[in-house]
């Protein structure tokens, strides 16, 4: 007969488990899509409407200095992976020389699965149901994990799932209903193919910026800001209507950035670009009496970090060499000083050597920005690539108007030693007899 110190120890540990996996949070990533870091009201814009996105910026611990990739598939890749792009090779939308047309992508999903991690995956085996909606390249939600999704032919953007937010947040709420019902918590992916184009808002929205904006194409892109805005308040209103607000952790980013009041598709320094309007965006995490709200306007965060958030808040495999840090550890995301961000084509020339693809290295270092050109020229026509070496302070000049190259050498020196240290596309390439 088992003692009853030991019976008790037993119940007493298998009590805990079952409280632990009880009191796991929900989880739920928003990612919007083509959005300025700017074209919010709690960064500062008086030109659009933001009051959802700006109350969960207050109610969040809020980076303002966040960074991803500057187009959409090598972000998302990040996001499912917890690696920058020249780890896990997913450095454009598409193969070059019209190697991934539709249902064609079969190379592109099987190097995002060879990765050490696929976030889903590793949330669905931790015991959660998990649904996609939304923006999903290279394969459909079941082969990226997910109990549960809109994504059912793996194209490029996400077919089915681009009607979230557009056309319904239904999906959203049956699942979650479903998942209540199970007892099951819950991630949600939730990446709403607004504001991308078409900008087509409601005219409801439309009328409310039409002659207020730059240029007709500003209003709409302001307007279709507004869309997500309200889209989000829907799933908002949802979470506290059901009382899951406080047992539920959202996250949120943008995909890369957007220049409304340039020509998208002539050099416009924003999408497909290293500069800020390309590659900045604020990043949030709010969990209810779990983590403090503040607005960080200094420390960098880094899109690498909201995989390995997730991992730490949900309990789920960590598989130990993901580089971002957990957004709540405040003492690691200050002592940290220097993030890193890939510029690359938007096809890409070889899956196996990102540097056949890559245009311009970014160091970001406290308040310094350099940019590293490569010999790679950009293919397509809205991607701007710097002429030279180029150097920012940012904190004086955030939109990046004048180069410091020549006035500060030694921050060139140092910053492109960082870079090398981190990783050096030749020496990579070499090493793998690429060159």
């Amino acid at each position: 007969m088992m003692p009853l110190t030991v019976k008790r120890l037993a119940f007493l540990f298998f009590s805990a488990l079952s409280f632990a996996a009880a009191e796991r949070p929900n989880v739920i990533l928003i990612i919007s899509d083509d959005h300025a870091f700017d074209d919010y009201g709690f960064m500062g814009s008086d030109r659009v409407n933001t009051p959802v996105l700006d109350k969960l910026a207050d109610e969040s611990l809020t980076y303002t200095r966040g960074y991803v990739m500057p187009v959409c598939s090598p972000t998302l890749a990040s996001l499912l992976t917890g690696k920058l792009p020249h780890e896990h090779r997913i450095t454009g939308n598409d193969l070059s020389d019209d190697r991934s047309p539709r249902g064609k992508r079969e190379a592109l999903l099987d190097q995002l699965q060879s990765n050490s991690l696929l976030l889903p995956k590793a949330l669905t085996e931790a015991g959660y149901l998990t649904f996609q909606t939304g923006k999903l390249w290279n394969g459909t939600y079941e082969e990226m994990g997910f109990t549960h999704g809109m994504t059912r032919k793996g194209n490029r953007h996400g077919d089915e799932g681009l009607r979230i937010g557009r056309q319904t947040m239904q999906p959203i709420f049956d699942f979650i209903e479903n998942a209540e019902a199970a007892d099951k918590p819950f991630f949600i992916w939730h990446a709403p193919f607004l504001p991308h184009t078409p900008h087509n808002p409601p005219e409801r929205l439309l009328k409310k910026y039409r002659g207020n904006g730059p240029n007709p194409a500003a209003e709409k892109y302001y307007a279709m800001v507004e869309w997500l805005d309200e889209t989000t308040g829907e799933l908002e209103d949802y979470l506290v209507a059901n009382g899951l607000k406080n047992k539920t952790v959202v996250l949120y980013l943008a995909d890369n950035g957007w220049d409304p009041n340039h020509d998208m598709w002539n050099n416009h320094r924003a999408k497909l670009s290293p500069y800020e309007k390309g590659i900045r965006t604020p990043m949030m995490i709010r969990w209810p009496g779990k983590v403090r709200p503040a607005m960080d306007n200094v420390t960098l965060a880094h899109v690498t970090d909201l995989p390995k958030t997730i991992l730490e808040i949900t309990g789920a495999k960590d598989p130990g060499d993901l580089p971002g840090l957990n957004m709540m550890n405040r003492d690691a995301m200050q002592a940290r000083d220097t993030v890193f961000v890939e510029a690359y084509n938007h096809d890409i020339a070889n899956l196996s050597n990102p540097a056949k693809s890559l245009f311009t290295q970014v160091v970001i270092h406290g308040w310094w920005k350099l940019l590293i050109p490569t010999v790679v020229d950009p293919d397509r026509s809205f991607a701007t690539k710097p002429e030279g070496i180029e150097l920012y302070n940012l904190k004086k000049d955030p939109y990046e108007k004048e180069n410091l190259a020549d006035q500060h050498p030694e921050t060139v020196q140092h910053l492109k030693k960082l870079q090398k240290a981190h990783w050096d596309p030749d020496k990579s390439a070499a090493c793998c007899g690429h060159l």
